[in-house]
């Protein structure tokens, strides 16, 4: 169980724990509870729990999660910046999928929009 471990860091030292700690997910069956304010660091995990004054308010998939912008932005948390560009882009009424939490995820459904 980590609390803030990439707080105080520079990029470069925020990259290497993540790394570090997606290793021991992946590669040896070590299961880390990671407590952060970096939305771009919960979007990589496997499930995303949200508090808001010591109360669970979601419990999901990252995609899930990251697709409740205004219930997040209620609880004061921000969301990756792919979720609130496609959140935003729907709001409009373009139709791009719902989910999409990586920047390469975003820039795909924004390409296949254009081509079609």
């Amino acid at each position: 169980m980590l609390d803030e471990p990439t707080a105080m860091l520079d990029p470069r030292g925020r990259r290497e724990v993540m790394s570090t700690l997606l290793e021991l997910c992946e590669n040896h069956g070590v299961t880390v509870v990671l407590i952060t304010h970096y939305m771009d660091e919960a979007a990589r995990a496997r499930r995303v729990v949200v508090m808001d004054n010591g109360k669970i308010i979601m419990d999901d998939a990252p995609g899930a999660v990251f697709s409740r912008v205004e219930l997040l932005r209620g609880a004061g948390l921000d969301v990756p910046q792919a979720s609130e560009l496609i959140h935003e882009l729907r709001g409009e009424g373009i139709d791009l999928p719902e989910g999409i939490i990586t920047n390469e995820a975003c820039v795909e459904a924004v390409e296949v929009l254009l081509k079609g």
